[in-house]
């Protein structure tokens, strides 16, 4: 899962909270209740039409319903029409606690004094469509249910309802979204489940949406797209060039804040602390194409194919050109925080290299648990091969061609190649090898801004999330407290005015404004 997430099950882990308790929900529910008595909102107003729609859904006994619910009132309160979209349904066991949702249920019912609420379940409209989003959304849905893509094609198999399920919910949502005509909605995740559904639907309308995803003290929003996708990088990147095309103190400053913060990963002495060893540049790791793999299930990995089916189909069909190719050599490098066992996933892509028996030495598998640093492995490569890693973009930044074969966020961004067919991605691969493909000045410039962007200003920093260390917290707090937070109210203006976070984030630092196009 992205690394705001790893946070939010690392501190499940430390209170105990890995395995449902009803009564850590229980009052998880109780405590939001009791919030309405002491903090009333205004008495709900007939809606007029448009406004927005935030959908409430279970989400694994946390707060993430009540989170929702509480940036409703906020939206309610700056005199946006919103209506609740209660949605119970039960997709890739994201409501099957039935216990869970009988509690959900109470507050929903207390909503009812200040939103309409709409019950998604006894939703009469249908409106089926040809839904070409369902197959995928099938796969990497099992993809996260199974920690992987071993075993997929078994599970749908065996279970042929989900599919059904999943396509008569889509064209449920579908009738509702045509019939109520919202501006927008307000989403949490956006591609897990229920959540997933309505994300491509709306998009299928050409509807709006915001989705959020978060851990403790950690806040990431998007527009249009699901937050763990980073879908505001790219237009916020390009209006940011744009707008310091001659502020070359600016682009100095952004790129010499990138270079530091690249510098404390390299070291291993980042947040995280993923990597095993410093980096040295040693001379043994010299591998032409060097491949750092995601955590396969991660959100952040979801839904992101583009000239290959997954990434097993991928790493196969490039294992095999290499073998075509006697001079290649190949690195592939397991995602480090698959070292621990809570974020491990249960694919072995290093049993992919038996496959090809003419590479030989010539291929190598990295396990998350070798001692081996990534940047060492980029240091000594001549191009670098991403599924949606930031990795890609350091790589750019370090003067390597960076390719891709995925719909990654930094790919708008301007310094890496896009070949849009698996021919072209396996000739822009040998035009690298041979030495024809340079990374400029320019481009390193364009993903240091990127990565300074990414790493300074798209994650909010806040207490505000619907993490359960901070949900105890500002439970207990006065809206007006909340949203009175500097980094809340950026939050706030972003739900509002629909600005990517990540824009509002770079103004407070900056002074700048750049305009970017919706």
């Amino acid at each position: 899962m992205n690394q705001a997430r790893q946070f939010f099950w690392q501190a499940f882990q430390k209170l105990g909270l890995t395995k449902p308790k009803k009564h850590r929900f229980q009052r998880i529910v109780e405590t939001y209740l009791e919030r309405w008595k002491k903090f009333p909102g205004a008495p709900k107003k007939s809606a007029p039409a448009g406004g927005v729609g935030v959908v409430v859904m279970p989400w694994l006994q946390t707060a993430v319903p009540l989170y929702s619910l509480e940036c409703a009132r906020a939206l309610a309160a700056k005199g946006i029409p919103v209506t609740i979209l209660w949605d119970s349904t039960n997709l890739f066991g994201c409501a099957a606690n039935e216990w869970e949702v009988s509690q959900l249920a109470r507050a929903i019912d207390a909503a009812r004094a200040e939103f309409e609420v709409v019950d998604v379940a006894s939703v009469t409209d249908n409106s089926p469509g040809a839904s070409e989003f369902l197959a995928e959304l099938l796969v990497e849905n099992s993809v996260q249910k199974l920690r992987g893509e071993k075993g997929v094609t078994n599970l749908l198999a065996e279970n042929p309802a989900l599919e059904s399920e999943m396509g008569a919910h889509a064209n449920k949502v579908r009738g509702l979204l045509r019939r109520r005509a919202f501006d927008w909605l307000l989403l949490p995740g956006g591609v897990w489940a229920v959540s997933g559904v309505y994300a491509r639907v709306a998009a299928e309308l050409g509807l709006s949406i915001t989705t959020y995803d978060s851990g403790p003290g950690s806040l990431f929003v998007g527009h249009n797209g699901a937050a763990a996708h980073f879908c505001d990088v790219p237009g916020t990147t390009n209006a940011v060039l744009e707008q310091t095309a001659d502020d070359a103190a600016e682009r100095e400053r952004m790129c010499g804040i990138a270079q530091r913060q690249i510098e404390i990963r390299m070291r291993g002495d980042d947040a995280y602390r993923l990597q095993p060893v410093a980096s040295s540049a040693s001379a043994k790791h010299r591998w032409d194409i060097i491949v750092p793999l995601n955590l396969r299930w991660d959100s952040a990995a979801l839904c992101r194919q583009h000239l290959f089916a997954n990434v097993g189909d991928w790493l196969s069909q490039l294992l095999a050109w290499v073998e075509k190719h006697p001079t290649a050599t190949v690195a592939i490098r397991q995602h480090p925080c698959e070292k621990l066992v809570d974020f491990r996933g249960t694919d072995d892509f290093s049993k992919l290299l038996a496959n090809y028996p003419g590479l030989g030495e010539r291929a190598i598998y990295f396990s998350a648990q070798d001692e081996v640093n990534t940047y060492d492995l980029i240091a000594g490569s001549k191009v670098v091969l991403p599924f949606t890693s930031r990795v890609g973009i350091e790589a750019a930044m370090l003067g390597k061609p960076v390719i891709l074969a995925a719909n990654c966020y930094y790919k708008p961004c301007g310094f890496t190649w896009n070949p849009d067919s698996t021919a072209a991605y396996f000739n822009s691969i040998a035009q690298a090898l041979s030495g024809d493909l340079q990374v400029s000045d320019a481009a390193r410039e364009r993903a240091a801004v990127t990565y300074y962007l990414t790493e300074c200003c798209l994650e909010l920093k806040t207490s505000f999330t619907p993490a359960p260390p901070d949900y105890e917290k500002w439970v207990q707090d006065p809206p007006e407290k909340i949203w009175n937070e500097p980094a809340n109210q950026d939050l706030l203006t972003s739900l509002v005015s629909r600005v990517p976070l990540i824009q509002l984030r770079y103004r407070r630092v900056a002074g700048a404004a750049p305009a970017v196009a919706k």
